[in-house]
């Protein structure tokens, strides 16, 4: 059982690990509409404006088609077993849109006349790769295929226009990476250890929903005096609907304001002394009839005021106890 219950905790972090790709999506396209409408405006009169215009229309083209994937992936039913392909698309746009970014070390890098010019491409290439260690942290392999195509030349340009000797831009390039590569670590570590706290936390809720509503027995939360929250079990009991048990009193389901009291002095005690508080009163139902419910509850840790309550109709228990000591059931 438990090594089904880890592969589907798996299953299910892997899913939102993707998914978390996607949701990050609009925003690393916007910053890349930013970046080219940078480059195409500071690079307009330096570089050929053919070779502008055809990596303008490519960037453009590649920040399309992973738009299309997104809207996709947003249409799509989102099974463990489809997230490899999933990541497999996204990390394919990341690669190409890297590429784009790296050819400005290529045909649109400006001639030495530019020096200013050729500043500018470098700080945009480390700001674009520093942007891929966030946005792209939640796998590994996409942010390799995104940065190494950006990086990767502009290390291969400078250390080729030094003739192959350290200088301080080789230098700088190099521990850009260092720097992106334990970004990128330290942020993928942090995205999957929540993922799966994430994923654990959601499965232990779902499964206490589906034990709090299949219960046969009543089950309320009361804080104050108020019932704040209970399951549909109570209210057949009740003979209520759950919207109306929601933010009730509960002395108002008792027999008698007496029993009311006695509940309140009986649980209050119990709890005061961190334990379990059980007894027997009579409830109302909504067509006015009594039954006997014995209340089993505990308060919840964590310094709340809340106590969890199981309520068991034992109506018939007390009915034959009472007839074997020869008593009125009543």
């Amino acid at each position: 059982m438990k090594p089904f219950l880890s592969r589907t905790l798996s299953d299910d972090a892997e899913v939102r690990r993707i998914e978390l790709l996607y949701e990050r999506l609009p925003s690393a396209v916007v910053a890349a509409l930013i970046g080219i409408l940078l480059c195409f405006a500071v690079l307009f009169e330096t570089i050929g404006l053919d070779v502008l215009k055809a990596w303008t229309a490519y960037m453009l083209s590649i920040l399309a088609v992973r738009v299309w994937t997104w809207y996709m992936f947003g249409r799509a039913d989102r099974q463990a077993t489809q997230m490899r392909r999933w990541e497999g698309l996204f990390a394919a746009g990341a690669f190409f849109s890297g590429l784009g970014w790296g050819s400005l070390f290529g045909p649109l890098y400006p001639t030495a006349a530019h020096l200013d010019l050729q500043v500018f491409v470098f700080l945009l290439a480390v700001v674009v790769s520093f942007n891929g260690a966030v946005f792209l942290a939640a796998s590994n392999a996409t942010f390799w295929l995104f940065t190494v195509p950006i990086m990767l030349p502009a290390i291969i340009h400078y250390t080729d226009a030094m003739n192959r000797r350290p200088s301080w831009t080789v230098v700088a390039a190099v521990g850009c990476v260092a720097v992106l590569i334990l970004i990128q670590r330290t942020l993928y570590a942090s995205a999957t250890q929540n993922l799966r706290r994430s994923t654990q936390a959601e499965s232990l809720l779902a499964e206490q929903e589906a034990i709090f509503d299949s219960s046969p027995l009543g089950i309320a939360v009361i804080e104050s005096k108020h019932i704040v929250k209970c399951n549909a079990r109570l209210a057949e009991l009740l003979g209520r609907r759950l919207g109306e048990l929601a933010g009730a009193r509960i002395e108002d389901h008792f027999a008698s304001a007496g029993e009311a009291g006695q509940f309140l002095v009986d649980s209050a005690g119990a709890f005061d002394r961190g334990l379990l508080a059980q007894g027997m009163y009579r409830l109302r139902r909504a067509d006015g009839s009594q039954f006997w419910a014995e209340f089993s509850g505990r308060k919840m840790a964590g310094g709340t005021t809340h106590g969890v309550w199981m309520i068991a109709d034992v109506t018939l228990r007390v009915a034959r106890e009472r007839q074997g000591q020869g008593c009125d059931p009543a």
